[in-house]
């Protein structure tokens, strides 16, 4: 995927002291005599400067009208109760009848707001099975005279956006029946995934753009620059400047495989994820997904994957405005499947996709809770900070909490942002991994090595083929070197890079860099300290009043990523190719893979999995590894500018495709200090309570 460029902020300040299982519907005050005022809906861009006029009557509108739940403090006190070890009602979830029964818009209501809604002349387009919604078709006219406000046309992001100029309203009779409308603004197209092949060319970033059609074909081709090492280590680079103090410094790997990943994490070649189901969402549809996946693991010693698609009902039949190319998410797709796949090789992979990474989006996500498709969710999409219209927070989060009361777990990537400084001004975690009732995950940099007594290899390319052997028995031969937060800075470095003459596979580069190090931030995991969300149950042992993210962490660094197979279109035609990436939407998928491997140990899903991880940091500190730069020259402490920071120097093709249109250099520090984010020893909101330790942590988690 291209660098992440996720939904700037869409209001102004949405400051809601929520208490956990508190995102209930709120009304305002009414707005006139006959009308009930909704949670407001007007995103932050849509400001009086960037008016460029009325958006045209005619044009079509889908939106989304959410109805709150039933019994919001009684929903509230089971999800808890259902979620928290100890608990007598610990493990007991709902069915999603149950939850139907006890918690969904009443019959009544749901035909009451569908008879409105059709009598100012929209169509139903869909209404799930719990009521959580009611989805409409209709004209910008009609929406303006149902709503009571003025839809106007926006310039922002380079494009032209629809949103509201006054917060919506409905009649009075419904105000607390309705409890938002999402879709009158189509700000959510700016939407991205959390990946990153950390490119920095200025070309492309990812494996990108497809034709414009439903199923697009092949986006543009990335790949990863080499000469690259085979692991953190295996090939070393001197430098004409020093970096840190130091001549030799590593050369990026060229993406671990899934034996490397595998590894990493300990997992044996009995943690398969046999008999679970993992489901992943995103925006339409790689065409070539089975075939991709399937190729990958034949290449890198895994079971064929088991890979089933489907669409939530609504989807498929609308571009949303402006219109988005299915290309650009086709690698989020595959980085998701091959992921999970690499954690959990049997288990089956359930991908929900919608038509568009907008407002179609959350259908997806309501399809598969509702419908409890899976009881594992991975989700590696987001906005930029917490700054998004309430009834949009109110809405998924609201679906996330029946997630957690029916059993499902959810992890959602914490952003590839880092605390959104540069994008908001303000330090603060994003949208939707703040919710209280989803695991969001953080990212690190990683040093995989081959574990003691395996011979070192000496290849500087990819791990292909036979060379990674069986994935489930060659995760045995690595491990994990060391870990640090993911805060990366990128430092162009001048010059040329050639191979030593002899020994192992050293090379030079004979450049000076741009600048002093560490340069500025260019990218790294989201975390913070949430200003909507107080602070849950589970997290009662840290500081602050607000929910921290992340809550545990995961390989992201596109530097020390991932290496994936995918078919993408080149200049030489449409092709599969390999190539390293990262985000925390790699982070996401490794951790829900993780996940059915602790279902799979313990018989049965285990469901939001928050209460026991933090149980396990406060119990069992030694079953994660915390990434607190112990192993680095800052022993234990924040590391400053002035130390040794870890850093790896990373070769591009200019042209983002082969060493024909040149090699671009850089160096790239993994945790640099200019950021808000640290790691340090016990939690932080730099990787939460740490990264999996093995059998230990699966161990762990099952006390």
């Amino acid at each position: 995927m291209r660098r992440s460029t996720r939904l700037t902020a869409l209001t102004g300040a949405v400051c809601l002291a929520l208490a956990v299982g508190s995102v209930s519907a709120a009304t305002g005050a009414l707005a006139a005599p006959s009308r009930g005022a909704l949670p407001t809906s007007v995103p932050s861009w849509a400001t009086a400067s960037a008016l460029r006029g009325a958006a045209p009557a005619g044009d079509v509108v889908h939106a989304r009208v959410y109805l709150p739940w039933r019994d919001q403090a009684g929903l509230d006190a089971l999800a808890t109760a259902v979620s928290t070890p100890g608990s007598p009602s610990y493990g007991q979830y709902l069915s999603p009848q149950q939850f139907r029964s006890r918690f969904a818009p009443s019959q009544q209501d749901v035909a009451a707001v569908q008879q409105w809604l059709r009598s100012a002349g929209f169509s139903i387009a869909d209404t799930p099975d719990n009521g959580h919604y009611v989805a409409v078709e209709g004209t910008v006219a009609q929406a303006q005279a149902a709503f009571g406000t003025t839809l106007g046309l926006y310039s922002t992001h380079g494009r032209t956006l629809r949103a509201p100029e006054s917060a919506p309203s409905v009649p009075a009779a419904l105000a607390g029946t309705v409890s938002a409308v999402v879709g009158l603004d189509d700000g959510a197209t700016l939407l991205a995934p959390d990946s990153t092949t950390g490119n920095g060319n200025g070309n492309a970033q990812s494996n990108g753009k497809g034709n414009g059609q439903t199923h697009g074909a092949p986006g543009v081709g990335f790949r990863a620059g080499q000469p690259c090492a085979s692991y953190y280590g295996s090939s070393t680079v001197t430098t004409s400047s020093p970096v840190y103090g130091d001549t030799s410094t590593p050369l990026a790997p060229c993406g671990y495989t899934p034996a490397q990943v595998r590894g990493l994490y300990g997992l044996t070649p009995g943690d398969t994820g046999a008999g679970q189901t993992v489901a992943f969402v995103g925006a339409n549809a790689s065409p070539t997904i089975v075939q991709d996946v399937t190729r990958y693991s034949s290449l890198h010693g895994l079971p064929a994957p088991s890979i089933q698609q489907q669409v939530a009902p609504g989807t498929y039949r609308h571009p949303d405005t402006p219109r988005q190319t299915p290309g650009d998410f086709y690698g989020e797709q595959t980085l998701d499947a091959e992921a999970i796949h690499t954690m959990a090789p049997d288990a089956t992979l359930l991908y929900v996709g919608s038509a568009n990474a907008g407002q179609d989006f959350d259908a997806s996500i309501n399809a598969i809770v509702d419908k409890h498709l899976a009881a594992t969710l991975s989700i590696s999409y987001g906005f930029s900070g917490e700054q998004v219209p309430q009834g949009f927070v109110t809405s998924l989060s609201n679906t996330f909490e029946e997630a957690v009361a029916t059993g499902v777990g959810v992890f959602v990537s914490s952003g590839d942002s880092g605390d959104e400084v540069a994008a908001t001004g303000v330090a603060q975690p994003d949208f939707y991994a703040d919710s209280p009732y989803v695991t969001a995950v953080g990212g690190t940099s990683a040093a995989v090595v081959p574990t003691a007594g395996t011979a070192p290899l000496t290849s500087d390319s990819p791990l292909f083929g036979n060379a990674g052997g069986n994935a489930l028995t060659a995760a045995a031969n690595w491990t994990r070197g060391f870990e640090t937060g993911w805060q990366t800075s990128q430092d162009a470095l001048s010059g040329t890079i050639a191979r030593a003459a002899s020994g192992a596979p050293t090379y030079t580069a004979d450049g000076t860099l741009a600048q002093p190090l560490p340069a500025p931030f260019t990218g790294g995991a989201g975390g913070g300290v949430s200003t909507v969300f107080a602070k849950p149950a589970y997290q009662s042992a840290l500081p602050g009043s607000g929910r921290l993210v992340p809550d545990i962490s995961a390989l992201a660094d596109p530097n020390t990523g991932f290496l994936v197979g995918q078919t993408q279109q080149f200049t030489t035609g449409v092709q599969y190719d390999e190539y390293r990436i990262g985000g925390t939407s790699l982070a996401a998928p490794l951790m829900a893979g993780l996940a059915a491997v602790a279902d799979q140990r313990a018989g049965h899903a285990l469901g939001f999995l928050n209460p026991r991880i933090y149980a396990v940091y406060a119990g069992t500190p030694s079953a994660l590894y915390d990434v607190d730069q112990s192993d680095l020259s800052c022993g234990g402490r924040a590391c400053t500018a002035a130390d040794p920071l870890p850093a790896v120097v990373r070769v591009n093709y200019t042209d983002s495709e082969s060493a024909a249109g040149g090699l671009t250099l850089s160096v790239r520090t993994q945790e640099t200090p200019l950021t808000t984010l640290h790691t340090v020893r016990g939690y932080d909101t730099g990787s939460g309570v740490g990264t999996p330790d093995g059998d230990a942590f699966l161990a762990a988690l099952l006390r």
